[in-house]
């Protein structure tokens, strides 16, 4: 059982949470404004208390102190995270009028398809003949020139053309919504720059340090290229030693996905733990007397931050070994310090650093999984008792593996949608292959001769191919993972609070908590029934809005078919479409081209007419502007399409009844105003899916 007095760390996390959720959600000015005001007035209140603890007797309302601290840590977030997010910063750039933008690259540079994309920071902006400082950061991509050999790095100084546009939102249910992603990153506008315009300022001007890390990464990747042949598996080494990502191909980090496995692409808490373990074995002579744990201590925590550094520094790595290093010099110390208060501790002071940590998923899957660990991973071991050696460490190991899925599969559902079957036999089949491409590979890396760097290399090449075919195999099994499995934030609650409660009950073993999540899984169970009814009574058309293609979708009964212009390969369909009927739970789909003439029961499809029930939908083209009509066309909505080169609204109306009028997507800006203009004056229910939101009409 864990006293309070144990974790003092852990309760005054929750304030601080709260606060950051609040800013957040509800970011005020008014609060804002206030509150170095508030902190104060709370600050001079506790220790005035303080002064009068012991003649005052005042440690029998314990409980106002407590409020004062909860307060001032809850209002100390708010505030930080108001802050970071720039929201009331009036040197903010996008609040001042600006001609030019200086750009300082903050993060490793990124180049495909012939366009280079970083994140950058706007230090000052360049307005009617003078520099003027700012703030805030900005996402930057480039269209580069193959023939001009022109490179970008972390540190430099750019001048641009200030062009910045606000960053959109997704435009189709069940999309990845970018925006909110950068949000959360404090990123809220991007540009798009043409190479001529970008003129150099000067190099190296960021952290010295960091630059020196990417400097080094970069130089080991180069390492991994070299003297391993084949491309897949130097990005594979590169990723999982390095933590570069960029060369890693869609088909691999899908099969590390499906598998379960995607943990060990995603260099953080499990590489640095392998490191920490290897450094624990060898220094095991070093746990003799106090001073020479402090000097172990120091030794270890010094390695895992030289590796960080290998890393390039990358924010998860940071974040493991900083939660490590806690925990490392905490123990040395004193080793009966609680484990949940040393992990409390680091999160503590990164969210002070930076409160949008708490919004990161690395962060929140790292600190789940090592509390998982930490609490999971002796009641699944001690569960059975194996007496052979071998077959204990892989059961030891087993339990590792289902305490962290246990601890994360709620937020990792949630964010990806899907749940790897076969993690278990994945993980074990791999943990030593990875253990040994870590060891090997970092030796190699310092490796100074070239026939050993020959070898290693050969050796690391057939070793990850090894790997990744074991990989590609679970992956093709039947039901390798349980996709499309979409949760609401409220079903995300219950299935925390159903392992929170299960936790209570083992600590405290109280029948009335067993009731308590009895009745927790049936609203849960409530929740996904009511789900599924509604997906399978869903009866809706779907107009999507895509930038140069055209897509309608129509469900009915648990089924959707996609009438579209767009290839069943092109990645499109995965990106914009698949992600809507997948948070519908909708699996039967079928794609057919506007090209196609097809009658069923509840369905008509021609080139340019659809009739879906009673509903009706008519494609105007060109030559419908000329084509004479002996009667009135009655449909439902006429959907203009996008190589239209010119459409009277008046004689449209006076040829069709229709409700709505709708523009697919890629019509140029300014006919799309003239007809919205027009409309509006006609009296006509018009819409524009050109950077708008999807239309759906309920059936």
């Amino acid at each position: 059982m864990i006293f309070k007095g144990e974790v003092p760390f852990v309760r005054l996390l929750i304030p601080l949470i709260i606060g950051i959720i609040i800013a957040s959600y509800f970011p005020s000015s008014f609060i804002y404004s206030w509150a170095i005001i508030f902190l104060i007035s709370i600050l001079i209140s506790y220790l005035l208390l303080l002064k009068l603890y012991k003649k005052h007797r005042l440690f029998r309302f314990g409980w106002v102190f407590g409020i004062l601290i909860h307060g001032f840590l809850a209002l100390l977030s708010y505030s930080l995270a108001v802050h970071y997010s720039g929201t009331y910063d009036t040197k903010y750039y996008s609040a001042i009028k600006s001609e030019m933008l200086f750009l300082k690259i903050i993060n490793e540079p990124k180049t495909a398809a012939g366009i280079v994309r970083f994140e950058a920071e706007v230090p000052a902006i360049y307005f009617n003949n003078s520099i003027q400082s700012s703030t805030g950061k900005l996402l930057v991509a480039i269209k580069i020139d193959s023939l001009k050999n022109r490179s970008f790095y972390y540190g430099d100084l750019l001048l641009v053309p200030s062009n910045f546009k606000e960053i959109e939102a997704p435009y189709n249910p069940g999309e990845f919504d970018y925006k909110s992603y950068l949000k959360n990153k404090q990123i809220y506008y991007q540009q798009f720059v043409d190479l001529s315009q970008v003129k150099k300022v000067a190099e190296q001007f960021g952290n010295p340090i960091i630059f020196y890390a990417l400097s080094l990464r970069k130089k080991l990747v180069q390492k991994f290229v070299k003297y391993i042949p084949d491309e897949e598996a130097s990005s594979l080494a590169s990723a999982l030693i390095l933590g570069y990502r960029a060369e890693l191909s869609n088909d691999l980090v899908e099969a590390y996905s499906k598998t379960g496995t995607m943990h060990v692409l995603s260099v953080s808490g499990m590489h640095v733990g392998i490191v920490f373990l290897v450094l624990t074995f060898f220094l095991k002579a070093m746990n003799k007397n106090r001073q020479l744990i402090l000097i172990r201590a120091i030794i270890i925590i010094g390695v895992i931050w030289f590796y960080s550094l290998l890393t390039g520094f990358s924010p998860s790595v940071c974040r493991s070994a900083l939660m490590l290093s806690f925990v490392v010099l905490g123990k040395a110390i004193n080793k009966n310090q609680n484990t949940y208060n040393l992990m409390a501790i680091s999160a503590f002071f990164l969210l002070l650093y930076d409160p949008f940590y708490l919004f990161d998923v690395g962060f929140q899957l790292s600190y789940l999984a090592v509390a998982g660990l930490v609490y999971f991973h002796p009641i699944i071991y001690n569960s059975f008792y194996i007496k052979n050696k071998i077959l204990d460490y892989l059961w030891s190991y087993s339990a590792l593996s289902l305490a962290a899925q246990v601890a994360t599969f709620p937020i990792s559902v949630y964010y990806f949608h899907q749940f790897p079957i076969y993690f278990l036999l994945s993980n074990l089949l791999i943990v030593l292959p990875v253990a040994i491409i870590m060891y090997v590979g970092i030796a190699f890396l310092f490796m100074p001769f070239e026939i050993l760097n020959k070898l290693f290399g050969t050796f690391l090449n057939y070793l990850i191919n090894f790997t990744n075919n074991i990989l590609y195999k679970i992956e093709n099994l039947p039901f390798s993972a349980l996709e499309g499995l979409w949760i609401s934030a409220f079903e995300l609650l219950f299935l925390f609070l159903i392992i929170i409660l299960f936790i209570l009950w083992h600590t405290f073993r109280n029948k009335s908590v067993v009731w308590l999540a009895l009745v927790n899984v049936f609203f849960l169970s409530i929740s996904f029934s009511f789900k599924s009814i509604q997906n399978f009574t869903r009866h809706e058309l779907v107009f999507f809005s895509l930038r140069k293609n055209t897509a309608i979708a129509y469900i009915n009964q648990g089924r959707a078919i996609v009438i579209s212009d767009i290839d069943s390969l092109d990645k499109l369909i995965n990106y914009s479409i698949k992600p809507f009927f997948t948070s519908r739970g909708l699996k039967e789909i079928k794609y057919i081209n506007f090209e196609k003439h097809l009658q069923k029961e509840s369905y008509y499809l021609a080139t340019d007419f659809m009739q879906f029930g009673n509903f009706r939908v008519l494609r105007w083209k060109n030559e419908f502007n000329e084509l004479a009509l002996s009667n009135k066309i009655d449909v439902d909505i006429v959907l203009v399409q996008k190589n239209i080169k010119n459409i009277n609204l008046i004689n449209l109306k006076n040829r069709v009844n229709f409700k709505t009028l709708i523009f697919e997507s890629k019509i140029p800006d300014y006919k799309i105003n003239k007809y919205l203009e027009e409309a509006r004056k006609l009296n006509i229910n018009c819409i524009s899916l050109q950077k708008k939101s999807a239309y759906i009409v309920k059936m």
